[in-house]
């Protein structure tokens, strides 16, 4: 009996024994998968937080609650996410004021890599060597057919100075930027040796050489148009002073010849200071409602005496007199001078000037018209150029300074107006004056 008792004992406590150790098994199993599943949630946690970030996106804290080393990982992660944050927004902002400066940049800028393929253009650059979108990424020889432009690339990525240089690029007509423009090149490589990219900027300088040009072709004939008439001055005073002073014969012709010399000189110096003041905007013109067309009669029949004399017929084409403009008398008076005075000294005997004053709905219209000479087609787009003249030694004969139509031209613009000329060689020229028109209650 003892002995059944000791073996039922033993086996109900074996069958409490693999009870426990079935228990504790499962527990181990379920803590083992809990503590799975907490790792699996707090890595999926920390990989969506790393995505948010790499896409700029707010990351969300880790909330998995977990031991160890993962959850120092998870901490360190909350405590750095909002500084990268933080650092990435300070970026955005960065890129965002650069990329706004360089897209208000008059100047053309473009970035490339060691491999010379185009990394970054602004709007200008883009304007200027027809850029797209995709040009991103592309060779610079591909995109832009210059010579030129690709040495200064060259230049550049040779490192470690800046290079500069001043290139022609010569641009399609088509273009909004057409023609030849000269451009001043600036090139920063890029930190690094060999350098792994470069920065060019462009400067167009095409007006400022062609004002260059014009300022040393303004000195140059200045100099020459008033050098002719002090030589010639020189020369009759010297040959009165060698004895012709006491012939009879010449001294009247050669004083005759000095008086008209010196006042062909203070002609154009008048004419010079005039169009200085006009230029500089220093002009003493204070421009108020005019009322056109008794101007236009006025100073039109102070040449008729001169028309008939020369045998020139000379009509005056007046539709109304209620034509208000905003304008200065004495600048009215200018334009009209100069214009008249042309159509006259370069219409032979016979010929015939007409002046009109026309009205369109917006504009009220000035026309000089007559039967002289005529200019090349070649010459008309330069006419209105400081002393340029297409016949220089009858425009000399005739006391012509070179400098009315420039003065002209200046003083419509100053108006807010603009001048045309249509003209063939033989048949004579047409000067149009077109200035805004004012309502006909303007001047109360």
């Amino acid at each position: 009996m003892t002995g059944h008792r000791e073996e039922l004992g033993s086996g109900m406590l074996n069958r409490g024994l693999a009870v426990i150790a079935c228990l504790l098994a499962t527990f181990a199993v379920f803590s083992v998968i809990r503590l799975v599943r907490r790792r699996r949630r707090v890595l999926s946690e920390l990989e969506r937080g790393l995505e948010a970030l790499t896409t700029g996106l707010p990351a969300r804290p880790v909330t998995a609650a977990v031991g160890g080393r993962l959850a120092d990982l998870a901490r360190a992660f909350n405590e750095m996410a909002p500084e990268v944050e933080a650092h990435l927004a300070t970026l955005e902002g960065d890129r965002q004021l650069l990329g706004a400066v360089l897209g208000g940049m008059t100047e053309s800028v473009i970035a490339v890599d060691a491999r010379r393929r185009l990394l970054f253009a602004n709007e200008a650059a883009a304007r200027l060597f027809s850029l797209s979108t995709g040009s991103v990424g592309r060779l610079v020889a591909e995109l832009v057919r210059s010579p030129r432009v690709q040495a200064a690339v060259d230049a550049t990525l040779m490192g470690p100075k800046p290079h500069r240089d001043e290139i022609i690029l010569a641009v399609p007509d088509s273009r909004p930027l057409g023609g030849s423009r000269s451009l001043a090149v600036q090139g920063t490589p890029l930190p690094g040796s060999p350098p792994t990219g470069a920065v060019l900027v462009f400067h167009d300088v095409t007006d400022l050489r062609r004002l260059e040009r014009m300022r040393q072709d303004f000195v140059a004939n200045a100099s020459h148009e008033l050098k002719t008439p002090l030589a010639a001055i020189k020369a009759y005073t010297e040959t009165l002073l060698d004895g012709a002073l006491h012939d009879a014969e010449v001294n009247t012709r050669f004083l005759t010849q000095i008086d008209e010399q010196t006042d062909r000189l203070n002609q154009l110096i008048l004419d010079l200071l005039s169009l200085a003041r006009l230029e500089s905007g220093q002009d003493a013109f204070h421009h108020g409602p005019l009322q056109l067309g008794p101007i236009v009669r006025k100073i039109a029949q102070t040449y008729r005496g001169r028309a008939e004399a020369k045998g020139i017929v000379y009509d005056l084409d007046l539709t109304s007199d209620l034509l208000w403009v905003n304008a200065d008398e004495e600048a009215m008076r200018q334009i009209l001078d100069n214009l008249i005075d042309n159509a006259l000294k370069y219409t032979p005997g016979g010929g015939r000037v007409a002046v009109s004053c026309q009205a369109t709905e917006d504009l009220a219209i000035l026309t000089v018209t007559d039967t002289g000479l005529g200019i090349p087609r070649d010459d008309q787009p330069r006419v209105f150029e400081r002393f340029y003249r297409v016949d220089k030694a009858r425009s000399r004969e005739l006391g012509g300074t070179g400098l009315g139509l420039a003065i002209v031209k200046h003083l419509t613009q100053s108006l807010g107006g603009q001048i045309t000329v249509e003209s063939r060689v033989g048949q004579g020229s047409v000067f149009t004056v077109s200035l805004p028109r004012l309502d006909e209650g303007a001047e109360e």
